[in-house]
């Protein structure tokens, strides 16, 4: 049971992703990043993204994503990235070889950087991890494909430009992602993560596990998440086992149902699945521009039938604001 917790309490952040990013160039003007409380000099290159809370380089695919957590998130994050040894622990879970631990000036801040090296399906990266706390715990993620090209000179001097504003409210953070929802009862938006997934869950607070009402890490709650990976030429059925099963906690659920269904003004899929006492329902739809939309539901399987109305309505609202631009 205490796993189940765990995996519950990172569905939301692992949907988010830790996004490739790739830093290069020189730095320009403090610019603010939408839906965030974070300002920072880019390298060159790069504009503020339209489908996650960062910057992009449109010529690259690069980026830098920024994730803001619940203030109260900051005691526990840090324990990961206060040392070489326990940073190596805490990300090895995520396929990130920690090599590195520095301390870099932020302000009148020192603020840990951590590097180290991810084996991905496009390759392997280098990535820079830093953490700040402000009113929110700021995560900002960088990975580069050549390190000769983005020098980590350039990330810490990237990192040494960060200011932390107030942070965003729900709604301003809503306003920022590149799909639109409408919530039903009894599910709220508990909050948005990376500027490319909302939370809405049926308990008090982020953490299914504790501290908000559902101390049991069953109760049912809703992830709809933005792709940044571009997908083309596959099929529906493949995209969304894939997607499923490369949910950390999720490779081993067996598809008890599947189906083509409209989604998000496309052609969609739906995979009905149970894991561990849990029922979980994705439903999936990739876009002409590759980056696939979906909703994941998942809580105790009585639970979640019993405001499955809920679910189909919340999923039937879902619109992406690019979908007649093709971007």
């Amino acid at each position: 049971m205490q796993g189940l917790k765990r995996r519950l309490r990172t569905i939301a952040m692992l949907m988010a992703g830790i996004l490739l990013s790739l830093v290069s160039g020189v730095k320009a003007a403090p610019i603010a990043i939408p839906g965030t409380s974070v300002s920072l000099e880019p390298p060159a290159g790069f504009a503020i993204a339209e489908n996650f809370a960062g910057l992009e380089n449109a010529e690259s695919g690069s980026s830098i994503t920024i994730n803001e957590l619940p203030p109260e998130a900051y005691a526990e994050v840090s324990t990961i990235f206060s040392t070489a040894e326990s940073a190596q622990e805490g990300l090895l879970r995520q396929g990130i070889v920690v090599d590195e631990h520095t301390l870099i000036t932020v302000g009148q801040d020192q603020v840990p950087l951590l590097r180290g090296v991810q084996q991905t399906a496009a390759g392997e990266f280098t990535k820079y991890l830093t953490l700040l706390k402000g009113e929110t715990t700021v995560l900002v993620t960088f990975n580069i494909a050549d390190p000769n090209q983005t020098t980590q000179e350039t990330v810490e001097a990237t990192v040494a430009s960060i200011t932390l504003a107030a942070a965003p409210t729900i709604e301003e953070k809503i306003e920022q992602l590149s799909f639109s929802f409408q919530t039903t009862e009894p599910f709220r938006v508990a909050d948005v993560l990376g500027g490319s997934s909302a939370l809405l869950t049926t308990f008090e607070g982020t953490d299914p596990s504790g501290g908000g009402t559902d101390p049991s890490g069953m109760a049912p709650m809703v992830i709809i998440a933005r792709g940044q990976n571009i997908i083309y030429g596959q099929d529906a059925a493949d995209i969304s086992d894939d997607l499923l099963r490369g949910t950390r906690g999720f490779s081993l659920a067996e598809i008890v149902r599947q189906e083509a269904v409209e989604f998000s003004g496309g052609s969609g899929y739906l995979i009905e699945a149970e894991l561990d006492g849990l029922a979980v329902l994705q439903y999936t739809y990739v876009p002409a521009n590759g980056r696939y939309i979906r909703l994941l539901a998942t809580g105790e399987r009585s639970a979640l039938m019993a405001v499955l109305p809920a679910v189909e309505e919340i999923a039937a609202s879902v619109s992406l604001k690019d979908q007649n631009t093709g971007s």
